[in-house]
């Protein structure tokens, strides 16, 4: 309900790890595993290129929100394997009360509290915005796909109720407003059918077309928000110079200016706290009248957002991160490896369109799942 909640709790599992001790024990954990390494040097990055920084405020911001990162190998120290069931559980009953909420905001049937943190009359996304809920009840549908079909644990009432769960959730995802996370749920939906299929090639790709091209046609087609959606996304980024202050029109001249600040510092960046200043004076140039841009911290790509506060470096160094959740997945026995695959899809995907990596709700999302899914059970490295 709040990022200060996840912050405090956080703090909190960080002073019960320290007072618990047995330091020797969590680091030969976790020394060897390739995200930690990958993590390190992301935290790294920022603090060096503090080097080439001339705005100081704007740098501690980033490093308030950065930081968090860390607690990635911390939380790889503290997970049990005992309970899993039980994380994945409370995750998706958690979702599953915000489906249920949202659907009562969708036919009126609960009223528009104050309590529920609605942005406005229209909105039927409880307590978070669309661009937080539509991904995560995205990745929510894959993991209810995984249970249902890639695990034999489940009872068959348990698979009937996870596939009633997924035609619900599914449902919802398409009535509500959330493009993002439309999106990667069709990307995710398509990584499923091959992991379905492993080992075949030729039926999984027919078969992951054939979804993409019945799905996505037939939710525009039945769901009047989604096409109003994809229809006013598609017309402010034709006229996002007439539109500079529109959602899709704002990203795109964010983009541009970010692209912009790239080229006058291709190697390393403009330093860790000085893109808004920089992106001022770009913008200033370019885009004057785009005044919503100005006022945000990040430009809506994780990758351009690294590209323009370290050059290559920054892109090099989120490679990296990816190919650290690559690598282990590689390397795992763990029953949740394909799991591992949608949790990487899912971020290489969504760090394309919004700052989900600036202390976010995903953010804790990442600290969560990347410590539950990548923590090294069997202890492989070393």
């Amino acid at each position: 309900m709040s990022i200060a909640i996840g912050s405090a709790i956080m703090t909190l599992i960080l002073l019960l790890w320290l007072i618990e001790g047995d330091f020797t024990a969590k680091f030969q954990r976790i020394k060897y595993h390739p995200l930690t390494w990958a993590i390190l040097a992301f935290i790294v990055l920022h603090f060096v290129g503090l080097l080439w920084t001339s705005d100081w405020d704007g740098a501690r911001f980033v490093l308030k929100k950065e930081i968090k990162y860390l607690m990635v190998p911390v939380l790889m120290t503290v997970v049990r394997p005992a309970h899993i069931r039980y994380y994945f559980i409370a995750f998706i009953l958690s979702m599953v009360v915000l489906v249920g909420l949202s659907y009562g905001l969708y036919f009126d049937t609960i009223p528009a509290s104050e309590l529920l943190r609605l942005e406005d009359a229209n909105d039927t996304t409880p307590f978070v915005s669309h661009i937080v809920y539509s991904p995560i009840l995205a990745l929510t549908l894959y993991f209810l796909l995984y249970a249902v079909f890639l695990r034999h644990d489940l009872s068959t009432n348990q698979r009937i109720a996870g596939i009633v769960l997924f035609i619900l959730m599914g449902i919802n995802l398409f009535i509500t407003e959330g493009r993002m996370g439309q999106l990667v749920f069709l990307v995710l939906l398509s990584l499923f059918v091959f992991q379905y299929y492993r080992g075949k090639c030729f039926k999984p790709a027919l078969l992951s077309l054939m979804l993409l091209v019945t799905i996505a046609p037939t939710a525009y087609v039945l769901s009047p928000v989604m096409q109003e959606r994809v229809d006013q996304a598609l017309y402010e980024a034709q006229h996002y110079e007439e539109l500079p202050n529109s959602s899709v029109g704002l990203r795109v001249i964010m983009l541009l200016n970010a692209f912009d600040i790239i080229q006058e510092n291709p190697l390393f960046g403009v330093g860790t706290g000085d893109y808004q200043q920089e992106y001022h004076r770009v913008n200033q140039q370019n885009f004057p009248e785009a005044t919503r841009g100005e006022v945000l911290a990040h430009s809506h790509n994780v990758y351009v957002q690294q590209m323009v506060l370290f050059g290559v470096f920054g892109l090099a160094v989120m490679g990296y991160v990816f190919y650290a959740m690559f690598k282990h997945y590689q390397h795992s026995s763990n029953p949740l490896r394909p799991m591992m695959l949608a949790f990487a899809l899912f971020y290489f995907v969504i760090f394309f369109t919004d700052g989900y990596i600036m202390d976010h709700y995903l953010t804790f999302l990442f600290l969560w799942l990347g410590a539950l899914l990548f923590t090294d059970y069997e202890h492989r490295y070393g």
